[in-house]
């Protein structure tokens, strides 16, 4: 069955455990300078995406093309420092 909406990660540990195909992820929300991101592989902890911010107010994101990047063993918000992370699939 095809996801409704974005998958929501919100805290360090939050993952989504399914094998999936990410397309967009965005980071939002009230930042400081310097805080960061990472969202990484679920089993092989490979990173998939990093960020850091220059202000405080952040809308951050990376699109990774029609084809996205594979994620077989699901992904993790591995470290926030403030803020959410929207990840929007191709399939999962």
């Amino acid at each position: 069955m095809a996801r409704i909406g974005p998958v929501t990660l919100l805290v360090a540990g939050d993952s989504y455990i399914e094998p999936a195909r990410i397309l967009l992820m965005i980071w939002e929300g009230a930042t400081t300078s310097g805080d960061t991101v990472t969202v990484i592989e679920r089993i092989t902890k490979a990173l998939l995406w990093a960020g850091r911010t220059d202000s405080t107010q952040t809308y951050v994101g990376a699109n990774f093309g029609p084809e996205g990047i594979h994620a077989p063993g699901g992904f993790t918000l591995k470290t926030i420092s403030a803020g959410r992370v929207l990840v929007y699939l191709r399939e999962g």
